[in-house]
């Protein structure tokens, strides 16, 4: 039992690190880019970067959930190990060279497409170095350390490349290298790691073997990819109802909701193998362990709220800087009624979570589904009629709503399991 606390207590801080840096590399990058390339520069590689993340998480193919949970279970078995890690690889290689056809075939339609071909090539580098590295082999084994490693790797090389190469306007292309590079080298450093803890051999694991392995991520991948439909497209609708200084007033404070809310990633992906493993092996056990997260989740995330429902003015003075009364005022009421909805924001994502080690993958796409067509409708209603305010009321009850939907969704598979065992 101490042997698990400890290697669950040292998989939570090097993920807190690898978080943190994802936190900390864009507060100490953006600014210098922002002097460096101009406005219109930095719009044009912050489009490029965002353009790339969508395509990073199809190469990704929902595999940190998918991929980890098999090798969890199967890590005892070297051949078994070896049919997952194959099989991955095959994947990730298709969807990467998918996504370069993609990028050509956008420049032959798209005007803007072919005017920055070049840096969508580029920037498929920093693809390159997902399909690389094996997170979800090491989050499998619960060897986090390795991706703390990688990710220092990663943001120390970007970081050094950006402040040696990006010396004027026209050295966009310079700074999507240096993000492509440091990610490569973060995937080639996890990749050696790789073969060290395991001694691969290529196995090909058949093609059914890839059709299941590709089935189960994609219903994984879907509900992933449908999630920004429900909370950052909300945005976009309170522009088209409202003005800028409202929609600045909704984004500050939802971006300090969203922050707060990255915590349960980290908690999510250092349980998450060790909770996939007891839903194989001890089910009681699993149950226990489920009830005591919640219970943790709860209490931190009712803590949380209490500190920014009372410190929202002192905390919104601190991040947004020397803003008029007013202006504190209105983001304080808007990030006060956010802190009803992280009360239950964690159990979006864990629910989630047990639902696919569960082997409920099929069903979370509904529960998506779902969420994403009443936002349409609630959050332009909340828009139209009460401005910013309905809206941060809006994504409260849709953060409820699909946490409920998500419990049902847990409880139901959990049922199921405990009926097979009676």
């Amino acid at each position: 039992m101490t042997e698990t606390r400890n290697r669950l207590a040292g998989n939570f801080i090097s993920l807190s690190v690898v978080q943190g840096l994802s936190i900390l590399f864009p507060l100490l990058i953006f600014p210098y880019l922002l002097r460096v390339l101009g406005v219109e520069g930095f719009g044009i590689f912050t489009l490029i970067q965002t353009f790339i993340m969508y395509f990073d998480l199809l190469v990704s193919f929902g595999f940190g959930l998918t991929a980890t949970q098999q090798i969890a279970s199967k890590k005892a078995d070297p051949l078994a190990l070896n049919r997952i890690i194959t099989g991955v690889y095959i994947i990730k290689l298709g969807l990467f060279t998918a996504s370069l056809f993609v990028f050509i075939l956008a420049s032959l339609f798209i005007p803007y497409a072919r005017e920055n071909l070049m840096l969508l090539m580029v920037a498929s580098l920093y693809l390159l170095g997902n399909l690389l590295l094996p997170d979800w082999f090491f989050q499998g084994i619960q060897k986090m350390k390795i991706l703390t490693i990688a990710a220092l790797l990663a943001r120390g090389v970007s970081l050094i490349l950006i402040i040696l190469l990006v010396k004027e306007k026209s050295d966009i292309v310079f700074a999507i290298l240096a993000m492509g590079i440091g990610n490569i080298l973060a995937g080639a450093t996890g990749l050696v790691a790789l073969f060290k803890f395991h001694p691969y051999q290529w196995t090909f694991p058949g093609k059914e073997f890839l059709r299941q392995q590709f089935r189960e991520s994609g219903y994984v991948f879907s509900s992933i990819i449908l999630a920004p439909f429900y909370s950052s497209v909300n945005v976009f609708i309170l522009q088209f109802f409202t003005n800028p200084l409202i929609v600045g007033y909704y984004a500050v404070a939802e971006k300090i909701f969203t922050a707060v809310s990255m915590f349960t990633a980290i908690v999510n992906r250092t349980f998450y193998p060790h909770l996939s493993q007891l839903w194989e092996t001890a089910f009681g056990v699993y149950k226990y362990t489920v009830r005591k997260i919640i219970l943790g989740f709860a209490g931190a995330f009712l803590l949380i709220a209490f500190i920014l429902f009372f410190g929202a003015d002192i905390i919104l003075k601190f991040v947004a800087g020397s803003k008029s009364v007013a202006d504190i005022s209105q983001m304080a009421t808007l990030l006060r009624i956010l802190c009803f909805g992280l009360l239950y924001s964690p159990f979006v994502s864990f629910f989630f979570q047990l639902m696919v080690l569960q082997g409920q993958k099929k069903e979370t796409i509904p529960n998506i589904v779902i969420t994403v067509l009443v936002n349409l409708i609630t959050a332009c209603l909340a828009a139209y009629y009460f401005g910013a305010t309905g809206m941060a009321v809006n994504l409260c009850f849709i953060m409820l709503l699909i946490a409920f939907f998500n419990f049902k969704g847990f409880r139901k598979g959990l049922q199921q399991r405990e009926t097979v065992n009676l």
